[in-house]
């Protein structure tokens, strides 16, 4: 792991962007899951200091873990079949009344599956060896400055 001591918050962020690109959207991509748009639009990377971040949208979670049984708004699974079906006014609210009602029963085809894989690929070995390449990128020098620094006394 890469000291962050040498790396900018501005660095970090620049970092968590590249992984949401290169890592996050092509996995909620390959997954199927995009309908509105709007978690592609609102996913980004962060950063505070010596520490990156990922922030999204609140219903991540049901994206990751499925939605349990529970009552779902209409007027979000509305627009969700409306834009994921591509479905005028009057169909949209039927998929979305017969959608609802699974939901309500059974929870969604995530839940029912135990889960989707989006966030493992922040973990998976490529996304780490990324981060750290990247990190290494920016501290490397400056720490080989400060030891040519400190032995030139």
């Amino acid at each position: 792991m890469v000291s962050t001591e040498y790396i900018t918050v501005e660095e970090i962020a620049s970092v968590m962007e590249e992984v949401v690109e290169k890592f996050l959207i092509p996995r909620f991509n390959e997954l199927g899951m995009n309908a509105t748009g709007d978690w592609l639009k609102a996913v980004g990377g962060e950063a505070v200091p010596g520490k990156g971040l990922i922030m999204g949208l609140d219903y991540t979670e049901q994206l990751t873990k499925g939605q349990e049984p529970a009552t779902v708004p209409l007027p979000d699974l509305k627009r969700w079949a409306k834009a994921k079906f591509r479905l005028n006014d009057a169909a949209a609210g039927a998929v979305a009344h017969r959608v609802q009602r699974k939901i309500q029963e059974r929870g969604t085809t995530w839940y029912e599956k135990g889960g989707s894989d989006l966030l493992e690929v922040l973990e998976e070995q490529d996304t780490l060896n990324f981060v750290n390449m990247k990190l290494g990128q920016y501290a490397t020098p400056r720490i080989q400055e400060q030891l040519l620094r400190q032995l030139r006394g």
